[in-house]
């Protein structure tokens, strides 16, 4: 059987030039880098047109938003060694048992209670189905299935829901909900990490609503495709926290800022190998393989990378600001790329502050849902 990285130079062309060798060791983060004087390094400049010198869109939201990189002590030798120790048995524990991204609790069961009701309409379990990645992600694999591909790849869930009709959506839905509830080791993975998951589940609706709206703002990408890679761009998140909390069940002890790192290093050769395991579409594929790569073009299929990119990086903000030296590079380059500014910059925060609120009521626990 032909490797991952194969797989991937026969998908998008030649390798790009940061492409790992076949079977890589997950990467070490690159050590953070500090001023001679120990504070952070201040804010590039970047030459804007008009020819004068201006802050980058990034460090002007920052200045308006009162954000700063956070202070942390470099990793100790001895921390890097056990964060390399813990990725490379991630990936081998995902690798041995190919997990998939499971529904979160709440959410399977507002499925299966559509699902069995008689009044249920094709569109109400369309919109249901379109805030879950797991859910997503299982229609769009079936729609693509030696049983149901037609001429042309199904790319949207839109097309997907009419390509199976209400009743095979159903069951597909059905079947990917009941798993995460019925599953023990699913129901004790969600309780190892149990605040983690739905911050996941939060961040990849969101980035999803987010990235359709910045779509259209821009006229950039497609916000029908933007929206599904949103929602299924850090698959590999999910599944490397479940590799992460099986070994955590089987008695290993990890920090949440260890468990943070790794999932972090080895997410985007977990999710590439998802969306290869699961047959997904090229378009979201793409995004979940290159959203961290700061060498993309800017144009064309790449569009819809920066698009999802930049929003996912903001929503990530909040989670990690450990991670702010990055998240401003990967802003910035975006930024340059989709011609957005810091005014569009603080108009897509306050969007995505909405979205999350949004998300967070419509699938909180009954009697805990915001007032407003």
């Amino acid at each position: 059987m032909a490797s991952f990285w194969d797989w991937i130079r026969r998908l998008f062309g030649a390798a790009p030039s940061d492409t790992p060798a076949p079977s890589p060791s997950p990467r070490k983060p690159p050590p953070a880098t500090k001023a001679s004087n120990g504070a952070p390094p201040g804010p590039e400049l970047t030459v804007l047109p008009g020819g004068l010198d201006q802050k980058t869109p990034f460090d002007q939201l920052a200045e308006w938003s009162g954000l700063s990189a956070p202070d942390r002590s470099p990793l100790t030798q001895v921390e890097l060694d056990a964060d390399q120790d813990l990725a490379t048995r991630v990936v081998e524990h995902f690798r041995a048992n190919r997990q998939a991204p499971s529904s979160l609790p709440a959410v399977s069961l507002q499925v299966l209670n559509a699902i069995a009701s008689p009044s249920l309409s094709l569109a109400d379990l369309s919109r249901l189905i379109s805030q879950d990645p797991a859910l997503a992600a299982g229609v769009l694999k079936v729609a693509n299935s030696p049983g149901y591909v037609g001429v042309q790849e199904t790319q949207t869930l839109r097309d997907a829901v009419t390509r199976l009709g209400l009743s095979e959506v159903g069951r597909v839905a059905g079947m990917v909900a009941a798993r995460s509830l019925i599953q023990p080791q699913v129901r004790g993975e969600f309780t190892a990490f149990g605040t983690k998951w739905n911050d996941l589940f939060v961040d990849s609706v969101t980035a999803a609503r987010g990235a359709a709206w910045l779509s259209m703002r821009v006229r950039k990408g497609r916000s029908d495709h933007v929206f599904v890679a949103g929602m299924l761009h850090d698959l590999g998140r999910s599944v490397a926290m479940r590799s992460i909390a099986a070994l955590s069940m089987a008695g290993e002890s990890l920090d949440e800022h260890r468990v943070d790192r790794v999932v972090e290093q080895v997410h985007v050769e977990v999710g590439g190998e998802v969306h290869q395991t699961w047959g997904l579409p090229k378009f979201p594929t793409l995004v979940a393989l290159r959203h961290h790569d700061l060498d993309l073009p800017a144009d064309g299929e790449f569009a819809d990378v920066h698009v999802v990119r930049l929003v996912s990086a903001l929503v990530q903000l909040q989670r990690s600001p450990w991670r702010f030296a990055a998240i401003r590079d990967e802003v910035n380059h975006s930024c340059a790329a989709l011609g957005a500014d810091a005014f569009l910059l603080r108009a897509l925060v306050t969007q995505l502050k909405e979205e999350q609120a949004h998300v967070e009521n419509a699938f909180a626990e009954p009697g805990r849902r915001k007032v407003g």
